[in-house]
């Protein structure tokens, strides 16, 4: 299945740990409109929120079933898995990605030293 990924998840070494096998293809750079990139309230950690107009950067992976259970242990029972619609280089395509249960106001910055702390700590 595809997975959208947009923050800590979206370097291939760190998901290739967290999913417990690296991936078979190089991610497909994406654009997700309709939302943007926020932290998760009470964590350094991004999440999405609705925004027209707006669009998230990210990459689209295709992932097993297996990897989708690890990588949803990975991001916590504070985010779910919801069905998106994308832009690739491809054309339009569907995925799934995790949406944090508190998003902020704050826009996201990635923090390349957390991204490693991070996947080096699952």
């Amino acid at each position: 299945m595809n997975l959208f990924l947009y923050g800590t998840l979206a370097d291939p070494e760190a998901l290739g740990k967290c999913a417990g096998k690296p991936l078979r293809a190089p991610p497909l750079p994406a654009r997700l409109p309709g939302f943007r990139r926020v932290k998760l309230r009470g964590a350094p950690f991004p999440t999405l929120r609705r925004a027209p107009g707006a669009a998230v950067q990210g990459v689209v992976v295709r992932v097993s079933a297996d990897m989708l259970v690890r990588l949803q242990n990975y991001e916590s029972g504070r985010y779910r898995q919801i069905h998106v619609r994308l832009h690739t280089a491809r054309g339009p395509a569907r995925a799934r990605c995790f949406y944090g249960d508190a998003p902020t106001n704050i826009p996201w910055v990635p923090d390349e030293r957390l991204m490693v702390l991070r996947s080096r700590s699952y």
